[in-house]
C-alpha cells in the first residue's frame, strides 16, 4: 500500500505527469485506484472503530482522489482541482506513517 502510494504521488505531480507516457500514467491510475477501494471496502470497512482502519478509509480516499488526478482530472469537482496540493501532502503524510510503521516492525 505504501508502494502504491509513493507512486502515485510521484506521478500526480505536475512536471511528471506531463512527461510519464498516458499508457503508464492510465496504469498507475488504474492500481492506485484498485488499492484505495481496497482499503476503503475490505480493510477500513472490517476494522472502522480501530486506528488502521480509520486511516485506511482516510488514505484510501486520498488514494482514490489521487487516482482520478491522474487518470482525468477533469471529472473531479472544481474545489477538488483546486486543492490538488493540499490532497498530494495528505496522502504524503500516510504514506511515512504506514511507512514509519513498517520500519518499526
Amino acid at each position: 500500500m505504501t508502494a502504491c502510494m509513493i507512486v502515485g504521488l510521484i506521478v500526480a505531480l505536475p512536471p511528471i505527469a506531463k512527461g510519464c507516457p498516458k499508457p503508464i500514467r492510465l496504469s498507475i491510475g488504474g492500481i492506485l485506484l484498485a488499492a484505495g477501494l481496497w482499503n476503503i471496502l475490505w480493510y477500513a470497512s472490517q476494522h472502522f472503530t480501530e486506528f488502521w482502519g480509520i486511516a485506511a478509509f482516510c488514505s484510501g480516499v486520498l488514494m482514490v482522489i489521487t487516482s482520478i488526478y491522474i487518470i482525468k482530472a477533469s471529472w473531479l469537482s472544481l474545489f477538488l482541482q483546486r486543492a490538488k496540493p493540499v490532497v498530494l501532502l495528505m496522502l504524503l503524510g500516510f504514506a511515512a506513517l504506514y511507512a514509519i510503521k513498517i520500519y518499526s516492525l
